[in-house]
């Protein structure tokens, strides 16, 4: 009867336990689902001049000088195209609709031409972050070993990176901004995230909501994600590598077959005519 009684509570003791686990577990991943989608509503822009300050953010032109310079540029070729159209269809055509449709095309093209560049500034800026962040993982790994708090070793390693990590350097400061205003960790590497586009620096900040939740030791996990990027970067990177090795069949059979075949066949074809040519002869 006893027996029976501590099995009962027993059996009672685990599915309550697992029922709290199971609830946690689900109000864990709804909160989740939450931030993420209210993090990819802030990241939508809400308007065309949203997106055009979103690209300069994440093209890294800062406020102020940089920024003005490259908007009064792009206004400057906008309206240097149009009237170029307009020139255009003056000394060819003098009628008004040729020149109002070069006129826009022309206005295209210098719309279209500094937005090539700044797109192109900010895939590389993208890039040059992504491949900087695991060493800058590393370097916050070992000043929080060496006894730093989390915000002292940010501060440290952004100041040490200003010489070849200038852009990721800027970015740091920019998130220790918003710390020091009150802003959580998580929050501020989302932010980080929305204006470069690089997913690691969320990645970052689940990693210290995790560590604080669990009572984790924070320098091992930084350490765990570092190597885990580096890993997934050496797997893009032999991905591309295969891509690569697939994509040159292409030009190898278009270009260097032809000119192969040429190279062997053709002398034989020569010898072929000239044997040819000397029985016809005789």
């Amino acid at each position: 009867m006893n027996s029976g009684i501590w099995i009962a509570a027993g059996a009672t003791f685990v599915a309550v336990m697992g029922t709290a686990w199971a609830v946690r577990r689900d109000a864990e991943r709804r909160r989740e689902a939450e931030r993420v989608r209210l993090w990819s509503e802030e990241r939508r822009p809400k308007g065309p001049l949203d997106s055009y300050r979103r690209n300069l953010d994440d093209a890294g032109l800062k406020p102020g000088t940089d920024r003005v310079s490259f908007v009064l540029l792009h206004a400057l070729c906008v309206l240097s195209g149009g009237l170029g159209g307009v020139l255009l269809a003056q000394r060819s055509v003098a009628e008004l609709a040729p020149s109002v449709l070069l006129a826009l095309l022309g206005g295209l093209l210098g719309w279209w031409l500094p937005q090539m560049w700044l797109d192109g500034r900010r895939t590389l800026r993208r890039l040059a972050l992504a491949a900087e962040f695991p060493g800058m993982l590393d370097l916050l790994q070992i000043s929080m070993q060496g006894g730093m708090s989390l915000a002292a070793a940010w501060k440290s390693v952004s100041n040490s990176l200003d010489g070849r990590g200038a852009a990721l350097a800027d970015e740091m400061r920019r998130v220790d901004l918003e710390v020091g205003f009150a802003t959580s960790w998580t929050r501020a590497l989302d932010s980080a995230t929305a204006r470069t586009g690089v997913d690691e620096f969320r990645a970052l900040g689940l990693l210290l909501e995790q560590t604080e939740r669990f009572g984790t030791e924070m320098a091992r996990a930084i350490a765990v994600l570092s190597e885990s990027l580096r890993h997934a970067e050496v797997q893009a990177l032999e991905e591309r590598a295969h891509e690569a090795s697939v994509k040159m069949l292409f030009p190898l059979a278009l270009f260097l077959l032809p000119a192969t075949l040429m190279l062997i066949i053709g002398p034989l074809l020569t010898m072929l005519f000239a044997k040819l040519a000397d029985a016809t002869g005789d």
